[in-house]
């Protein structure tokens, strides 16, 4: 998946978003997208250019889901970035996996945080 500026984000499996290399950033309730600690990060969009990928909606930024513990699943090859798509009024850029893992993740909460993918 990719994000509405092009950035390489990761795949879905089930209801999980993940980084390209297996950190379960999201979870989806339909097309939205919630972290770790519950709140909204975006949502799946579809292009006319180039299919689906990941935004924010500047309204929907006070939405909140349950939290939930990470996994960690099989990383994955990260490929190339797609050319940046103008954005909508009313969303900006979905976050890039190094900012939503450095968002959520403090270095002493790491270990012990996850459970193993067992899907």
């Amino acid at each position: 998946m990719w994000t509405w500026s092009g950035v390489h984000f990761g795949y879905r499996r089930g209801d999980s978003l993940f980084t390209y290399d297996g950190f379960e950033a999201g979870r989806f309730s339909g097309p939205e997208v919630y972290g770790i600690d519950g709140r909204y990060l975006g949502e799946v969009q579809s292009s006319e250019e180039d299919g689906d990928r990941l935004v924010t909606g500047s309204y929907k930024k006070t939405c909140r889901a349950s939290v939930f513990t990470p996994i960690l699943d099989r990383p994955h090859v990260r490929v190339a970035d797609r050319m940046a798509l103008p954005l909508y009024c009313g969303y900006e850029h979905f976050p890039s996996p190094e900012i939503v893992k450095r968002n959520f993740l403090a270095p002493k909460t790491i270990q012990g945080m996850f459970k193993t993918a067992g899907r």
